[in-house]
């Protein structure tokens, strides 16, 4: 009998792996995206909202509107003055790349206390897809 018990634990192991497994995508680039930075008045409300909750954070947000797809990549708090730079938005196989660069608000002085938490908003005129952000 524990014999028995013994060889139904290995065997529902042996279920259970086999159907675990990575899916490998592909980020071999197809065709670049246009893409529009949305200026801070025009990001929907909903979205805003979403973004104000996550801001302190590093985020990577997507959000549909029915016509439109945003994407919002946050570096969370960071020295006044930083920005951030869309290095490459491209279309792969399987969904979106969306790579991204912090830039750094220069030579902050020791009594400069200030902070910000910036974050870029892009608008594409797609559905909603799959995104890795980078």
């Amino acid at each position: 009998m524990k014999q028995l018990k013994t060889m139904l634990a290995v065997l529902l192991g042996l279920c259970l792996l086999a159907g675990c497994g990575m899916e490998k995508t592909s980020q071999e680039k197809q065709a670049d995206l246009e893409y529009t930075l949305v200026a801070g008045e025009d990001i929907p409300q909903e979205l805003l909202t979403q973004i104000e909750d996550a801001k302190e954070e590093e985020m990577k947000l997507t959000y549909s509107d029915g016509g439109c797809f945003y994407l919002v990549k946050g570096y969370g708090e960071q020295p006044a003055g930083s920005s951030i730079q869309v290095l490459e938005l491209y279309q792969t196989k399987d969904g979106i790349v969306f790579d991204t660069q912090l830039l750094g608000g220069g030579e902050t002085k020791v009594e400069d206390t200030t902070s910000a938490y910036p974050y870029i908003v892009v608008k594409l005129l797609c559905d909603e897809q799959n995104v890795v952000f980078q």
